[in-house]
């Protein structure tokens, strides 16, 4: 992967439910930054966090150092479950400790 490091500007990749065709997956620098925005649907959300996961392996390994994803849907009270079986993903496919959010 080639990173137009000379501007030095990390663009802000958005993933929109409904809307996958407005993705721009163009990095300038070996950062990514991923809004992606919930369904309210497990099991298509899910999926869909399947396939940045797989994204994510081939960007680190063309020279991905850093990774800021945020995640957010309309109704955020599935958020920290959604993001909670992201983050036991980038454990397992990267080997990776990230703290997982508990509930009560």
């Amino acid at each position: 992967m080639v990173f137009i490091t000379e501007i030095d500007c990390t663009f802000i990749v958005v993933d929109t439910a409904g809307r996958r065709d407005l993705l721009h997956m163009r990095l300038t620098t070996p950062k990514a930054f991923i809004h992606y925005v919930g369904a309210n649907n497990p099991q298509s959300d899910r999926e869909r966090l399947e396939d940045w996961v797989e994204l994510l392996k081939v960007w680190v390994d063309q020279g991905l150092r850093d990774i800021y994803f945020f995640v957010h849907q309309n109704i955020e009270l599935e958020s920290p479950f959604l993001s909670a079986y992201f983050i036991e993903r980038l454990n397992k496919e990267f080997g990776l400790d990230l703290n997982i959010p508990t509930f009560r």
